[in-house]
């Protein structure tokens, strides 16, 4: 134990240690607030000033992106009954694996990010595994946000120049919106993100609405007859796999909640920040899926933007352009803020104001948007290869390693000890805890059968990409 976790107060004697040094050592970091601070003498930051409204901003900004607008073409293929149906249910589910992660942080303390959380359940090994799925998971959406801002930009100046050049202005500005190290500077803008999509959104939904089949033609540039959509639809295995994976990465966002909670004043409070998101989320989900896809049914594409008129086109590419930069920014984050604690955890420097650790934040985030850039220029695939990991990481982090967290604090061997398990005794001390019990199974169940169809879709997809000579080389111009 270091001198400033003793600093700290905590009580090794009240902690149960085995005689194993390195497992004294992590029982001891999981209840130490690694942000902390006993005595501020203006050199500190400090880093626990949330409450639940900005922390529910930010898990919105992450939830709520560009992404929003492939709801349409989900519910093409899948009809419009269907689409809702299981909208609502993984919505559901998303919200009850949040609430159990939020309870493990409430439980661990010193449980910064899924890292960690790893690490209590399985020791280093798993929180080495789980560390890297977070770190490889936020690099590549970071990309992912690289791509769609210069995808937007090019089509706001119709290919003015190349796109490339746009994908380094978008990781620049994404890069200094991130040199600030807290995550409340970054809520203030994340209310901005969400307005702007959602403006996008509504602006898309009206023109939709109001254009003439020949401009829907004309920009999909598809001639399918008079407009129709179903309540079920019959499409092929693949559709529906991509369709339900769409929506499973729509509430992707809980691999930022241990990040945000350790944030807050009161990481319980994080509770009503998840129900404002889920709440908020899922009505729009349902809003921009139903009504654009009864406007253009078999016409559906993604983005649902692209189904507009040139006009509108840009014009809701240029809103929805703050938020394909700050939900980028958010996820950067995370991933640079997990880097942090592992190297300075238990340092004075992870909470210094020096020059010098300023400079050391700057070169973390610095490295992880130049890596973002980079991975998403020289794969030709990258879309692909992003839904690939996607399906190997987002749906556990989202669903599956919730609840493996539920499973390890509720053992019968560990509820006695922790402050907030509901009912002692283990898993089936209760009628309620025993169908969790069996919730959770389905969940991992859930997230072993998405990780391997969304990874297969995937794979097809890229195969099937180079068939038909989809794909260009590395740093490829589209101008």
């Amino acid at each position: 134990m270091t001198d400033l976790e003793k600093k700290r107060g905590t009580n090794a004697e009240d902690i149960s240690l085995s005689s194993n040094h390195q497992e004294k050592v992590a029982r001891v970091r999981e209840q130490v607030d690694a942000f902390h601070v006993d005595e501020d003498d203006g050199t500190r930051i400090n880093f626990k000033t949330m409450g639940w409204v900005k922390a529910g901003a930010l898990i919105m900004a992450e939830t709520i992106a560009l992404g929003i607008l492939s709801f349409p073409l989900v519910f093409h293929r899948l009809g419009m009954a269907t689409g809702i149906m299981v909208t609502v249910a993984l919505a559901i589910m998303s919200t009850w694996t949040g609430w159990q992660i939020v309870d493990f942080k409430v439980n661990h303390p010193g449980v910064m990010n899924f890292a960690d959380a790893g690490r209590v359940m399985w020791g280093k090994w798993g929180g080495y595994a789980i560390g890297t799925m977070l770190i490889v998971k936020v690099t590549f959406v970071a990309g992912s946000h690289s791509l769609s801002g210069a995808i937007a930009l090019s089509n706001i100046s119709s290919n003015a120049v190349c796109s490339i050049v746009y994908a380094v202005v978008i990781s620049v500005v994404s890069f200094l919106l991130t040199v600030p190290r807290t995550f409340e500077k970054v809520s203030y803008i994340s209310f901005l993100s969400v307005a702007s999509i959602l403006v996008a959104c509504l602006i898309t939904i009206v023109a939709s609405g109001t254009q003439s089949l020949e401009t829907l033609q004309t920009a999909t540039d598809k001639e399918l007859g008079p407009v129709e959509w179903f309540a079920g639809e019959h499409h092929g295995l693949i559709d529906v796999i991509n369709a339900i994976t769409n929506i499973v990465f729509a509430y992707g966002g809980h691999v930022a909640i241990f990040s945000f909670a350790s944030e807050m004043k009161e990481p319980a409070d994080f509770k009503y920040s998840l129900i404002l998101v889920q709440v908020v989320a899922t009505s729009w989900y349902i809003l921009v899926g139903a009504t654009i896809y009864s406007f253009v049914g078999q016409y559906a594409v993604s983005p649902a933007l692209t189904a507009t008129a040139k006009a509108v086109r840009i014009t809701s590419y240029s809103i929805a352009l703050i938020s394909i930069i700050v939900a980028g920014v958010v996820a950067s984050y995370v991933g640079a803020k997990f880097v942090w604690i592992q190297l300075f955890r238990g340092s004075e420097t992870l909470t210094s104001s020096s020059y010098r650790t300023w400079s050391y934040w700057v070169g973390i985030c610095a490295t992880l948007w130049t890596v973002a850039f980079v991975i998403s220029q020289v794969i030709p695939f990258f879309s692909d290869l992003l839904s690939i990991i996607s399906s190997l990481f987002t749906v556990w982090l989202t669903y599956g390693l919730s609840s493996f967290l539920w499973l390890h604090d509720n053992h019968p061997s560990r509820s006695e000890l922790l402050t907030n398990v509901s009912g002692r005794g283990g898993y089936f001390s209760t009628r309620w805890k025993g169908l969790l019990f069996f919730f959770n199974l389905l969940m991992i169940l859930f997230s072993a059968a998405i990780m391997g169809l969304g990874t297969y879709s995937a794979v097809k997809a890229i195969k099937d990409g180079y068939d038909q000579g989809d794909f260009g080389g590395p740093f490829s111009c589209s101008s």
